[in-house]
């Protein structure tokens, strides 16, 4: 009779827990998504990003630049009205960058600026290869009427490209490369050809915690200086649709060397459109 009763006590107990258990398993599995989303460039997630940037250069100079990201994917090749034969395979997203930033220099007040800095809008075609996706596309540089401290005054045209390998369940690692060239703009400006190098390396960890290394390198062929950052992310999932992280950054290299920014990034993620 004992036998019987804690035979029924057990089960009652594991009729109550499993559902928890299961549920407990279901959010953690919806929170490494959304991790994994947070940390792919090419995801297919419209996706609203808010990135204050706090950086504490030498002789007490700071800088504050806030970075709003639209990005917006769409079931199209290249242009919203040529639709794809297979968006699951082949679909667009669309970036659009707005930097603006604040300066103080105080032993070289000529520098003091503040506004917002050159938008830049991207146009990328994203391929989903077995590895993982390999995406490629126009961009454009769009200068702002703003100080020379914080625009460079110059329309650029030029090409991205990303190649990222998600094979690995909870790993992705790859690249993000932007070259641009100046074509029009101000006559005052000099001519501008540069690129923007990202290696990419993401961990997305359990119960919707992620980490990875990012940096985003400065080649100026046009002046031949390079600035080379070294920077750690650690972030979270707090839902399917809001994430967020944050970023000790250092300049090992370039003009810019010695610089310390403190990165931080709020992202809010929305119900994709069909593909």
């Amino acid at each position: 009779m004992k036998k019987s009763r804690k035979l029924i006590l057990t089960a009652a107990i594991a009729w109550i827990c499993f559902p928890v258990f299961a549920q407990e398993k279901k959010v953690d599995a919806g929170l490494g998504e959304a991790a994994s989303n947070a940390t792919n460039p090419l995801a297919f997630v419209t996706k609203l990003q808010l990135q204050p940037n706090f950086t504490y250069k030498g002789d007490q100079a700071r800088q504050i630049n806030l970075t709003t990201r639209i990005i917006q994917p769409t079931g199209s090749i290249g242009l919203p009205f040529i639709k794809s034969n297979d968006p699951g395979k082949v679909y667009t997203l669309y970036r659009l960058e707005i930097p603006i930033i604040g300066q103080t220099f105080p032993k070289t007040p000529q520098l003091d600026a503040t506004g917002l800095s050159d938008l830049i809008l991207l146009d990328v075609i994203a391929f989903k290869q077995k590895w993982g996706l390999l995406g490629v596309g126009p961009g454009l540089v769009i200068p702002t009427v703003n100080p020379p401290q914080i625009s460079g005054g110059k329309w650029c045209a030029g090409i991205t490209g990303v190649a990222l390998n998600t094979k690995t369940k909870g790993t992705q690692f790859g690249v993000l490369a932007q070259q641009f060239f100046s074509f029009a703009g101000s006559n005052s400006s000099a001519a501008r050809n540069f690129m923007l190098f990202q290696p990419i390396f993401n961990k997305v960890l359990g119960g919707g915690y992620f980490m990875g290394v990012s940096p985003i390198m400065l080649f100026d062929w046009q002046n031949n200086l390079y600035t080379i950052p070294l920077n750690i992310s650690i972030g979270k999932a707090f839902a399917k649709n809001l994430s967020a992280f944050v970023a000790p950054q250092y300049v090992v290299s370039g003009p810019n060397n010695g610089d310390f920014t403190i990165q931080f990034q709020i992202n809010a993620m929305f119900p994709p459109t069909k593909k």
